[in-house]
């Protein structure tokens, strides 16, 4: 739904040169207050903000004050497999070899047990039919002990699921092993699974990974989760989970304007620097206003997107867009020399990106 539009929008900022160029001028005034600053003209349709480094030190700021550092340690210690229908349970009992089904070393491990039948029980001597679905190995081992103890003295005994067949989580999407995968004794979290399945890689999109449980459908970015801690961002899975890992078609940015190439980049492991954007595309020397590149981004309500503004003719510049974190759908765009006003171009540009920022939210 959204290629078209890239497609269109790619197209039509190749146009800059000649379509935007009639007429069109670029005011002193536009960046200019009373204190040097710049500032929002009432007649320009963007917030415009100066990149400056200020504003890098208040992203940083406000990056690591919101980055919750939280552990998943108490929810894995305090987990425990509960059997299923279909698994498979090893029992010994020490000193009584009769008690314990003989193991073969060519044979799987899953037949060297108690399979557990689809009403959830097992069949052992003496005891008779047991009752094990949904008891923790720990309970199993106890009432097998009890049980025993009948005609056993002190009966000593080992429980082990050695086949997980009970219960499995579906992984889909765009990673490389596609699959049913158990859940077994160890827990199983969303952000293990998916890399089992080989979905971190450069056509995923973990930043919008989709959970559906009982059928409502949570995202989780695990960017957070990987590269900076944040446990919120992952979960325990359950039985019948479905992950879901979509195509990395909407987390990119966009360059446009006086580039060598128009592109769209994506975001490696969710970052990228408005340099890496301008290294990629390259700054066209000859008709390019280097006093004049700007990232276009959405506004919190969609009425007004922001225009952040970098001076690349002043000194320090460079270090300021490295320092520049883009976000997913900005677009960067670099303007015509000495023929380009910012009004002008933004009222052309703005309506198809809106319509993409637009479309965005509305798959989300």
């Amino acid at each position: 739904m959204l290629r078209p539009l890239l497609i269109f929008l790619l197209s039509f900022s190749q146009l800059t040169g000649c379509t935007w160029s009639p007429g069109l001028t670029f005011e002193s005034a536009d960046f200019e207050s009373s204190d040097g600053a710049e500032s929002e003209p009432e007649s320009l349709p963007v917030t415009l903000i100066p990149i400056t480094p200020s504003l890098i030190e208040s992203q940083s700021q406000k990056q690591s004050a919101t980055l919750p550092v939280q552990s998943t340690t108490s929810v894995v210690n305090e987990y425990e497999y509960q059997v299923g229908p279909q698994d498979v349970l090893n029992i010994i009992v020490w000193d009584h070899p009769e008690l314990t089904i003989p193991t073969g070393g060519q044979r799987p491990a899953e037949e060297d047990g108690h399979r557990v039948s689809s009403k959830g029980t097992i069949f052992y001597p003496y005891i008779g039919i047991v009752d094990v679905a949904g008891k923790t190995i720990e309970q199993i081992r106890e009432i097998l002990t009890k049980g025993l103890s009948k005609y056993i003295r002190k009966p000593q005994l080992d429980v082990r699921v050695v086949g997980f067949n009970s219960q499995k989580v579906q992984v889909a999407g765009a990673v490389e092993k596609p699959d049913s995968y158990p859940i077994t004794d160890v827990a199983l979290m969303l952000s293990d699974v998916v890399n089992i399945a080989g979905g971190n890689n450069e056509r995923s999109d973990i930043q919008s990974v989709i959970l559906t449980r009982d059928g409502i459908n949570t995202y989780y970015n695990l960017i957070e989760r990987y590269y900076r801690g944040d446990s919120t961002e992952d979960i325990m899975l359950k039985n019948a989970d479905i992950v879901y890992v979509p195509t990395n078609n909407v987390h990119k940015v966009f360059v446009m304007g006086e580039v060598d190439k128009q592109a769209s980049l994506p975001l490696i492991d969710g970052q990228l620097t408005l340099a890496d954007a301008l290294a990629s595309s390259g700054i066209n020397q000859l008709a390019a206003d280097n006093e004049r590149i700007f990232v276009l981004r959405k506004g919190d309500d969609f009425s007004k997107p922001y225009a952040y503004h970098l001076d690349a003719s002043e000194p320090g510049a460079l270090i300021l867009a490295t320092a520049f974190q883009l976000q997913p759908l900005d677009v960067v765009f670099v303007s015509t020399a000495g023929v380009a006003r910012l009004g002008k171009t933004m009222q052309l540009l703005l309506p198809s990106l809106n319509t993409l920022w637009l479309l965005d939210r509305s798959t989300n």
